[in-house]
Protein backbone atom coordinates (compact mmCIF):
# COMPACT_ATOMS: atom_id res chain seq x y z
CA UNK A 1 0.00 0.00 0.00
CA UNK A 2 1.29 3.85 -0.96
CA UNK A 3 1.50 5.46 1.97
CA UNK A 4 1.09 9.24 2.27
CA UNK A 5 4.07 11.87 2.07
CA UNK A 6 4.78 13.98 5.16
CA UNK A 7 3.91 17.63 4.34
CA UNK A 8 7.90 18.78 4.86
CA UNK A 9 8.41 16.53 1.88
CA UNK A 10 7.43 19.62 -0.20
CA UNK A 11 7.42 22.36 2.63
CA UNK A 12 9.35 24.78 3.33
CA UNK A 13 10.15 26.76 6.24
CA UNK A 14 11.10 30.32 6.36
CA UNK A 15 12.38 32.28 8.81
CA UNK A 16 12.16 36.25 9.01
CA UNK A 17 14.76 37.68 11.23
CA UNK A 18 14.17 40.53 13.66
CA UNK A 19 14.98 44.20 12.82
CA UNK A 20 18.72 45.14 12.85
CA UNK A 21 19.65 41.64 12.06
CA UNK A 22 21.87 41.10 9.53
CA UNK A 23 22.55 37.71 7.69
CA UNK A 24 25.87 37.55 9.56
CA UNK A 25 24.01 37.28 12.83
CA UNK A 26 21.86 34.55 11.25
CA UNK A 27 23.20 31.94 13.93
CA UNK A 28 21.23 33.42 16.12
CA UNK A 29 18.60 31.62 14.83
CA UNK A 30 20.64 28.42 14.32
CA UNK A 31 18.34 26.32 17.28
CA UNK A 32 15.02 27.30 15.68
CA UNK A 33 15.99 26.21 12.30
CA UNK A 34 17.25 23.18 13.42
CA UNK A 35 14.10 21.78 14.96
CA UNK A 36 12.48 22.13 11.87
CA UNK A 37 15.64 20.54 9.56
CA UNK A 38 15.55 17.45 12.49
CA UNK A 39 11.55 16.93 11.17
CA UNK A 40 12.97 16.71 6.99
CA UNK A 41 11.87 20.30 6.23
CA UNK A 42 14.01 22.82 4.65
CA UNK A 43 14.75 25.80 6.25
CA UNK A 44 15.40 29.43 4.58
CA UNK A 45 16.57 32.01 6.72
CA UNK A 46 16.29 35.80 5.56
CA UNK A 47 17.24 39.11 7.46
CA UNK A 48 14.82 42.23 6.68
CA UNK A 49 16.18 44.60 4.22
CA UNK A 50 18.06 47.88 4.93
CA UNK A 51 18.48 46.17 8.61
CA UNK A 52 14.54 46.72 8.96
CA UNK A 53 14.43 50.23 9.39
CA UNK A 54 12.92 50.93 5.85
CA UNK A 55 9.34 50.80 5.38
CA UNK A 56 7.91 47.23 6.40
CA UNK A 57 5.41 46.61 3.55
CA UNK A 58 8.18 47.37 0.96
CA UNK A 59 10.26 45.15 2.49
CA UNK A 60 8.04 42.32 2.65
CA UNK A 61 7.39 43.01 -0.91
CA UNK A 62 11.35 42.60 -1.45
CA UNK A 63 10.92 39.37 0.84
CA UNK A 64 8.03 37.67 -1.46
CA UNK A 65 9.88 37.67 -4.40
CA UNK A 66 12.25 35.47 -2.90
CA UNK A 67 10.55 33.26 -0.97
CA UNK A 68 6.68 32.78 -3.51
CA UNK A 69 8.54 33.06 -6.73
CA UNK A 70 6.37 31.74 -9.76
CA UNK A 71 6.92 28.49 -10.92
CA UNK A 72 7.11 26.45 -7.86
CA UNK A 73 4.99 24.76 -6.32
CA UNK A 74 5.81 24.39 -2.85
CA UNK A 75 3.90 25.38 0.37
CA UNK A 76 5.25 27.44 3.20
CA UNK A 77 5.65 27.55 6.94
CA UNK A 78 6.72 31.26 7.99
CA UNK A 79 8.17 32.00 11.14
CA UNK A 80 8.90 35.36 12.31
CA UNK A 81 10.78 37.20 15.41
CA UNK A 82 9.84 40.84 16.06
CA UNK A 83 9.46 42.82 12.98
CA UNK A 84 10.17 39.43 11.32
CA UNK A 85 6.36 38.48 12.22
CA UNK A 86 4.46 41.36 11.04
CA UNK A 87 6.27 40.45 7.39
CA UNK A 88 5.32 36.56 8.02
CA UNK A 89 1.26 37.51 8.45
CA UNK A 90 2.03 40.34 5.86
CA UNK A 91 2.27 37.64 3.31
CA UNK A 92 0.73 34.91 4.80
CA UNK A 93 -2.25 37.25 4.01
CA UNK A 94 -1.46 37.59 0.74
CA UNK A 95 -0.60 33.87 -0.38
CA UNK A 96 -3.02 32.21 2.15
CA UNK A 97 -3.24 29.05 -0.20
CA UNK A 98 0.80 29.04 -0.09
CA UNK A 99 0.75 29.21 3.57
CA UNK A 100 0.14 26.14 6.14
CA UNK A 101 1.22 27.96 9.53
CA UNK A 102 2.68 30.94 10.97
CA UNK A 103 4.88 30.87 14.12
CA UNK A 104 5.37 34.41 15.21
CA UNK A 105 7.43 35.47 17.99
CA UNK A 106 7.56 38.71 20.12
CA UNK A 107 5.59 39.98 17.38
CA UNK A 108 4.26 43.87 17.95
CA UNK A 109 1.09 42.78 16.33
CA UNK A 110 -0.70 46.21 18.36
CA UNK A 111 2.73 48.18 17.82
CA UNK A 112 4.61 48.78 21.00
CA UNK A 113 5.04 52.17 23.12
CA UNK A 114 9.19 52.12 22.37
CA UNK A 115 8.12 52.89 18.98
CA UNK A 116 5.70 55.17 20.22
CA UNK A 117 8.81 56.96 21.44
CA UNK A 118 11.02 56.52 18.71
CA UNK A 119 8.78 57.96 15.72
CA UNK A 120 10.65 61.41 16.45
CA UNK A 121 13.69 59.37 14.75
CA UNK A 122 11.26 59.57 11.42
CA UNK A 123 12.67 55.86 10.46
CA UNK A 124 9.53 54.27 8.53
CA UNK A 125 9.31 50.92 9.95
CA UNK A 126 9.70 52.43 13.99
CA UNK A 127 6.45 54.56 12.61
CA UNK A 128 4.83 51.69 11.57
CA UNK A 129 5.36 49.66 14.59
CA UNK A 130 3.73 52.86 17.06
CA UNK A 131 0.49 51.72 18.59
CA UNK A 132 -2.29 52.69 15.91
CA UNK A 133 -0.56 52.81 13.03
CA UNK A 134 -2.23 52.18 9.83
CA UNK A 135 -0.26 49.53 8.71
CA UNK A 136 -1.13 47.01 12.25
CA UNK A 137 -4.32 48.14 11.89
CA UNK A 138 -4.80 47.10 8.07
CA UNK A 139 -3.00 43.64 9.29
CA UNK A 140 -4.98 43.06 12.12
CA UNK A 141 -8.35 43.41 10.18
CA UNK A 142 -7.73 41.24 7.14
CA UNK A 143 -9.00 38.07 7.74
CA UNK A 144 -7.37 37.05 4.02
CA UNK A 145 -5.59 34.19 6.18
CA UNK A 146 -7.38 31.88 8.61
CA UNK A 147 -6.58 32.88 11.97
CA UNK A 148 -6.62 29.70 13.51
CA UNK A 149 -3.50 28.86 11.62
CA UNK A 150 -1.59 31.80 13.30
CA UNK A 151 0.55 30.61 16.41
CA UNK A 152 1.70 33.88 18.61
CA UNK A 153 4.46 33.36 21.22
CA UNK A 154 5.53 35.72 22.96
CA UNK A 155 6.60 36.43 27.17
CA UNK A 156 5.28 38.73 29.61
CA UNK A 157 8.51 40.15 30.20
CA UNK A 158 9.48 41.48 26.78
CA UNK A 159 11.60 44.49 26.99
CA UNK A 160 10.86 45.87 23.42
CA UNK A 161 7.23 44.87 23.03
CA UNK A 162 5.23 47.31 25.55
CA UNK A 163 2.69 46.56 26.72
CA UNK A 164 3.50 42.34 26.36
CA UNK A 165 0.31 41.62 25.51
CA UNK A 166 0.45 43.51 22.40
CA UNK A 167 1.84 40.89 20.69
CA UNK A 168 -1.71 38.95 20.77
CA UNK A 169 -3.80 38.12 17.62
CA UNK A 170 -7.53 37.79 17.74
CA UNK A 171 -8.63 34.34 16.94
CA UNK A 172 -5.37 32.91 17.10
CA UNK A 173 -3.73 30.50 19.48
CA UNK A 174 -1.26 32.99 21.53
CA UNK A 175 0.79 31.44 23.70
CA UNK A 176 2.15 33.52 26.89
CA UNK A 177 5.24 32.73 28.31
CA UNK A 178 5.23 33.86 32.80
CA UNK A 179 6.71 32.07 35.34
CA UNK A 180 4.20 29.58 37.20
CA UNK A 181 3.88 32.22 40.27
CA UNK A 182 1.72 34.51 37.73
CA UNK A 183 0.02 32.27 36.46
CA UNK A 184 -2.95 33.06 39.29
CA UNK A 185 -2.63 36.79 38.91
CA UNK A 186 -2.80 36.71 35.18
CA UNK A 187 -5.85 34.23 35.10
CA UNK A 188 -7.49 36.00 37.76
CA UNK A 189 -7.01 39.22 35.70
CA UNK A 190 -9.06 37.45 32.86
CA UNK A 191 -5.97 36.15 30.69
CA UNK A 192 -7.74 32.81 29.91
CA UNK A 193 -7.61 29.61 27.71
CA UNK A 194 -10.84 30.24 26.63
CA UNK A 195 -10.12 33.50 25.51
CA UNK A 196 -7.77 31.87 22.67
CA UNK A 197 -4.98 32.43 25.27
CA UNK A 198 -2.31 29.77 26.71
CA UNK A 199 -0.13 30.26 29.58
CA UNK A 200 3.26 28.37 29.90
CA UNK A 201 6.20 29.05 32.24
CA UNK A 202 9.49 30.28 31.65
CA UNK A 203 11.04 33.44 31.89
CA UNK A 204 12.61 35.04 28.47
CA UNK A 205 12.95 38.21 26.86
CA UNK A 206 12.76 39.60 23.65
CA UNK A 207 15.38 37.49 21.74
CA UNK A 208 15.21 34.54 24.55
CA UNK A 209 12.04 33.55 23.23
CA UNK A 210 13.31 32.01 20.63
CA UNK A 211 15.58 29.71 22.15
CA UNK A 212 13.01 28.69 24.99
CA UNK A 213 12.40 25.06 25.21
CA UNK A 214 8.57 25.55 26.17
CA UNK A 215 8.27 27.64 22.97
CA UNK A 216 10.16 24.43 21.07
CA UNK A 217 8.03 21.86 22.58
CA UNK A 218 4.87 23.85 21.61
CA UNK A 219 6.18 24.19 18.38
CA UNK A 220 6.62 20.42 17.85
CA UNK A 221 3.09 19.39 18.94
CA UNK A 222 1.81 21.67 16.21
CA UNK A 223 4.24 20.42 13.46
CA UNK A 224 2.41 16.77 14.96
CA UNK A 225 -1.41 17.49 14.65
CA UNK A 226 0.45 19.72 10.93
CA UNK A 227 1.63 16.54 10.27
CA UNK A 228 -1.46 14.42 10.56
CA UNK A 229 -3.23 16.10 8.54
CA UNK A 230 -4.86 18.56 11.38
CA UNK A 231 -2.84 21.95 9.85
CA UNK A 232 -1.93 22.20 13.51
CA UNK A 233 -5.04 23.45 15.01
CA UNK A 234 -4.87 22.09 18.16
CA UNK A 235 -7.04 24.88 20.82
Amino acid sequence: MRTQPRPCADTTVVIFMGTFCPQLAAFAYGKLASLFKARGYDVVIHAIPKLGLGRIDEASDELARKVFFPGVSRRFILVGHSQGSLIALHLARYYPERVLAVFCFGAPFHGTRLANLGKVLWLPAIRTMAAHSRFLHELREDQTYTAENVHSLFSVLDELVVPWFASTVVGAHNVVLAPAWLHGPLIRAGLTRSHGIELVDGVADHLGVIWHPAFSTYIEQQLDHLEGGNLGLVA
